[in-house]
């Protein structure tokens, strides 16, 4: 069965109204009280856009009625007005209209000579159903609400959950992927460099292939242990400005003569910063590579007074300059211990990579 459309519940409020205002003409003495109860009862039909006013209205006109014409209101549309006002308002105004409802049947009740009990208990009676069901009703609607937002919080933690093991999946996948083809370029190029000669041109380039390939699985490795959560406790440590020089060894190896020089007293940075200070130079390096045609780089690391300063350089031209997934990404990993990067051409030739890492942490990092 459908649900009752709104327009349809006000057809019913008309109707039961009218019974009710007609009733309590017709059984009372005076004919012409039809009109005043018409008042009371009429404006219940706005009772469900506009519950207290409603509520207030039909009180007021309730108590005029009894004080002018000393006579006894049909409680009925009262009880409706007062059962909408407690289910949508707030309670003061339901109890503030209820007692004075009771007020006005409190001297209609002692004009007809009824016992102090009597003018305690027939009140109530009208009275106190309204808002018992009125608020059987509202802690009925609070708890459905309740509910339905417990179950969709709890779909969304489902949902959720559901795409990271998507995700998880799909790294796994990608992870079996890439250590297949790396590991087989990893042995073939340990064979190469076994099966050549010691001073073959190719024997220290297919060394440094293979070096690579190896550092490259360890780091994937490591990146699958914290995709899955696993204790990284055991993990080999992230590399940092101290690793430098091995960086440096590692780009000459593979044909950019590197220089690394350093300025200043050394001192510790942060954990994260340290580890972003390192792969914005690897980065800068790896830039280096693919696109300068002069193949010499210069590294200058200057320990100042609060923070760090790095500096990439190359001296020649370069093929391409524009800005790929490497510099945003320095630029966000500088970013995210308070620091800055700018890659820029370099007067009169050149490109350079210029980055500045603080020595105390970004406050988001402090704040993790």
């Amino acid at each position: 069965m459908n649900a009752l459309r709104p327009w349809h519940w006000t057809a019913l409020d008309a109707v039961a109204i009218l019974l009710l205002a007609g009733l309590a003409a017709d059984g009372g003495d005076e004919p012409v009280l039809f009109l005043p109860l018409l008042l009371v009862t009429a404006p219940v039909l706005l009772r469900r856009r506009y519950p207290v006013p409603v509520l207030v209205w039909t009180t007021a006109i309730t108590y005029l009625f009894v004080l002018e014409l000393d006579a006894t209101v049909q409680p009925a549309a009262w009880m409706l007005a007062s059962y909408s006002a407690a289910v949508r308002s707030r309670r003061a105004a339901v109890l503030t209209a209820t007692g004075t409802w009771l007020l006005a049947q409190a001297i209609v009740l002692t004009q007809d000579g009824m016992t102090p009990l009597q003018l305690v208990v027939v009140p109530l009676i009208v009275a106190l159903p309204p808002c018992v069901l009125a608020d059987a009703v509202r802690q009925r609607r609070d708890w459905t609400a309740a509910f339905a937002d417990q179950q969709r919080r709890r779909a969304d933690a489902e949902a959720e959950a559901r795409i990271a093991a998507e995700r998880l999946t799909i790294a796994r996948e990608l992870h079996d992927v890439v250590a297949h083809g790396v590991t087989l370029m990893t042995v073939q190029a340990g064979i190469a460099r076994l099966r050549s000669a010691p001073d073959d041109p190719l024997h220290e380039v297919v060394g440094t292939i293979e070096q690579t390939g190896r550092s490259s699985l360890a780091e994937m490795r490591r990146l699958m242990s914290l995709l899955r959560g696993d204790d990284a406790d055991g993990l080999a440590p992230q590399p940092g400005l101290a690793d430098l020089g091995d960086l440096v060894a590692a780009a000459s190896a593979a044909g950019l003569r590197t220089e690394l020089a350093i300025h200043g007293a050394p001192r510790p940075l942060a954990a994260g910063a340290d580890v972003a200070a390192y792969r914005i130079v690897q980065e800068a390096l790896t830039n280096a590579v693919k696109h300068a045609v002069t193949r010499t780089a210069t590294i200058e690391v200057t320990h100042e007074a609060d923070g760090v300063r790095l500096q990439v350089r190359n001296p020649g031209p370069v093929t391409a300059c524009g800005e790929g997934q490497g510099i945003p990404g320095m630029k966000e990993r500088a970013r995210l211990y308070g620091g800055t990067v700018r890659a820029e051409p370099a007067s009169p030739d050149g490109w350079r990579v210029e980055a500045r890492l603080p020595y105390s942490p970004a406050p988001d990092e402090v704040s993790r």
